[in-house]
């Protein structure tokens, strides 16, 4: 029976396995496997980091992490702190309630939950603020900045006013001897008039730990403020800590309005100030003994008092955003001289020259020559460090050793952000684009997502609203050469300026003049070949008109679409007379087709750059993408609220390119958040024109129309078995 083999953990065992492994590897050119040889010495350095490494792995993760007394210190172990790590902190309501309390006129709001009958609704309670404007309309302000910063697949459902009940403040506080009487209780009708109208809960906005330490609180029930905002007793400590209060003996609120406990509208509690010394229903004892308060003085102090709240909560400046540099540091330093460097030998003066030794004045000139030439290359290849960080360089894109050096730089300052240029390498990204355009857009490109990046990091999770397209669309919009379309309708409306239509049966117009086209053999067959230039500018409708002969009507293919923005489309040719031909190669073995007459070699080849330009532009300007949240489609059950569907065009060379689509695919994959499910439609004219007029009827349509544009939508995903 075979012994089973002992797990090799252990530092003897590991070295007898490895000098028996060494022995049967050697053979006989090893033979000394004593402790003195030196490959015995690295082996068992070996096995002793290999017993170490297992007998760490053993142990909690806990105790490897930490220290002795359970301190993380990421430092001491080469790691990142989780703060570095995760850095998309997650929006949760209390976030959006703290970021939506900033709106004029708006005290609090409290954000409920969207239950699974309403799934992605919110439903919103906003007490107003006690100091805004005459004729304000808390609710106009609370819709246009939910808009701005909505979470993609969400909106908004009911949104009411809480109208105020007076209370009264009534119990007995002990105070500080140094303190001033009436300051300490305005202080204290101050901070119970924020709790009851719920404004300290924005400054406390929900952080990571309360996702994964405490999540009930984010799913708690919506307070009902009119039921527990009486109950002060859980606020008590935080009270006590309010200046000049020692100890808090009782607290109570006392209702000054008869409340109709059927009203639908939400209430919240405000605290009346005492206009008469009678009215303080408060007793403020130093050592025991009640003192004196004076109402008129009380208002005074809370005013004092809100007044500086309002002042703090619009200036949040930090005492570090002051510091230039550490204390105590010199602001003004100077370099010292490359000689002051130098060894004391090559300091000492000297003769001029002796015949005992060598000069030493020769020996510092040539040391220090050596050192100005190395200073002079270290220089030259600094030189033009300025030029590449610069957003707009002097310098020509065509020197590609600058080129990658920009490249590489502005790839290492978006990295720095946190994010990362894709892979566009088969893309078909640069489809459209000339070599030297490609260059241009390569460092815009970049230039562009570089600028955008704080935005797109604050609002990354943001849906489309009436100023701002959203993180996630906008970010889409940059790495794929995208637009933004507002409605569906922008995705055709280029073939409709130029008064062109698609039909994948479309064929070009019969041309008989085509096989008797009298072409004056080139001197040099390259002349055929136009250069690009992309600085000409395309041609307007009547123009193109002129020039597409070669078209039944104003009926073309898709594939004759994406051949019109191929630059090897387009020809010219020398014709009788000096003129020369502008030419158009259908491709696929077709024959020729005259498209125009230059009067010279320059104007023909201005005509192919501008049909070149002309056909792109068309094919670019519909490349837009429209995004369709299915929660403003109406009530939504559960699975519905997360989805969205962005709509594209099939039909542009770009656009119909597998590489390209799959490009577009993989971005969407990549920035969407995870819990939304984004469907990407690829659409031809005549489905585009069909969602865009589901689209027009739902937008201020009934349901039935609402329901409409979901089922054309959930039906091409279906077929496309999404």
């Amino acid at each position: 029976m075979t012994k089973p083999v002992d797990p090799l953990s252990e530092f003897e065992d590991l070295r007898r396995a490895s000098v028996s492994y060494a022995q049967e590897a050697s053979g006989e050119i090893w033979t000394d496997y004593n402790v003195h040889d030196p490959g015995v010495t690295l082996l068992e350095q070996t096995c002793f980091a290999l017993s170490q490494i297992a007998y760490q792995v053993s142990l909690p993760t806990r105790d490897l992490l930490t220290t002795g007394r359970g301190h993380f210190n990421a430092q001491d172990l080469a790691l990142f702190k989780p703060r570095k790590v995760l850095s998309t902190y997650p929006v949760t309501r209390h976030d959006l309630s703290a970021w939506l309390c900033d709106c004029p006129g708006i005290e609090s709001v409290s954000i409920a939950a969207p239950t699974e009958a309403e799934a992605g609704l919110f439903h919103v309670t906003i007490v107003p603020s006690p100091y805004s404007v005459a004729n304000h309309d808390p609710e106009a302000a609370f819709r246009k900045a939910f808009a701005d910063v909505r979470p993609l697949c969400t909106s908004l459902g009911r949104v009411e006013i809480a109208k105020p009940a007076k209370v009264a403040l009534q119990g007995r506080v002990e105070i500080n001897p140094e303190a001033l009487p009436e300051t300490a209780a305005a202080g204290l009708y101050h901070r119970i008039g924020q709790l009851l109208t719920g404004a300290h809960d924005p400054r406390d906005p929900a952080t990571r730990a309360d996702v994964w330490d405490a999540p009930e609180r984010l799913l708690a029930p919506a307070q009902n403020r009119s039921a527990q905002s009486l109950d002060l007793t859980k606020h008590l400590a935080r009270l006590r800590r309010l200046p000049g209060i020692r100890d808090i003996g009782t607290l109570t609120l006392k209702s000054l309005e008869l409340r109709n406990k059927d009203a639908r509208n939400p209430v919240y509690f405000q605290v009346a100030l005492p206009r008469r010394d009678d009215e303080i229903g408060i007793t403020l004892t130093l050592d025991g003994e009640p003192v004196t308060l004076s109402a008129a003085r009380l208002r005074e102090e809370f005013i004092r008092i809100s007044a500086e709240t309002i002042a703090e909560a619009t200036h949040h400046i930090d005492r570090l955003d002051w510091d230039v540099m550490k204390p105590g540091r010199h602001r003004r330093f100077t370099h010292s001289h490359v000689d002051a460097l130098l060894p004391v030998l090559y300091k000492m003066p000297y003769a001029a020259e002796s015949d005992s030794g060598p000069d030493p004045a020769g020996l510092f000139g040539e040391y220090r020559s050596a050192i100005d030439s190395q200073l002079r290359e270290m220089v030259d290849s600094l030189r033009h460090l300025p030029q590449s960080f610069t957003a707009d360089p002097k310098h020509a894109v065509s020197d590609p050793v600058r080129h990658r050096l920009r490249l590489d730089l502005l790839d290492y300052l978006i990295a720095l952000q946190g994010s990362a240029m894709p892979a566009t390498r088969h893309s078909g990204l640069h489809s459209y684009m000339s070599t030297t355009a490609r260059h241009r857009f390569e460092i815009a490109w970049r230039l562009e997502y570089l600028f955008a990046l704080p935005t797109l990091k604050r609002g990354r999770a943001t849906g489309p609203g009436p100023n701002a397209p959203g993180g996630f669309l906008a970010e889409l919009a940059i790495l794929c050469d995208l637009g933004l379309a507002q409605d569906v309708d922008v995705l055709t409306q280029p073939l409709q300026v130029y008064g062109l239509t698609l039909d994948p049966e479309a064929t070009l117009a019969e041309d008989e003049s085509s096989d008797k086209l009298m072409i004056v053999p080139a001197h040099n067959p390259f002349d055929m070949l136009v250069p690009e230039d992309d600085s000409l500018s395309a041609f307007d409708a009547d123009e193109l008109s002129n020039l597409t002969g070669f078209l039944k009507g104003i009926t073309l293919s898709p594939t004759l679409l994406a051949r019109l923005t191929d630059p090897d489309c387009f020809a010219i040719s020398p014709h009788m007379g000096g003129q020369w031909l502008v030419l158009m190669d259908p491709g696929d073995g077709g024959t020729l087709r005259q498209i125009t007459i230059a009067e010279n070699k320059q104007e023909a080849q201005n005509t192919v750059n501008r049909l070149r330009t002309t056909w792109r532009q068309i094919n670019r300007d519909a490349e837009a993408a429209h995004l369709i949240e299915h929660v403003m489609l109406g009530k939504t059950k559960a699975g519905q609220a997360h989805v969205a569907d962005l709509i594209l065009p099939g039909y542009t060379a770009r656009c119909s390119m597998a590489s390209y689509r799959s490009y577009v695919e993989n971005r969407v994959e990549a920035l969407a958040p995870a819990h939304l499910y984004v469907r990407v439609h690829w659409f031809e004219p005549s489905e585009l024109v069909e969602v865009g007029r589901l689209a027009n009827d739902a937008k201020d349509g009934a349901a039935p129309d609402k329901a409409a544009l979901r089922a054309f939508l959930d039906a091409r995903a279906a077929e496309k078995g999404r």
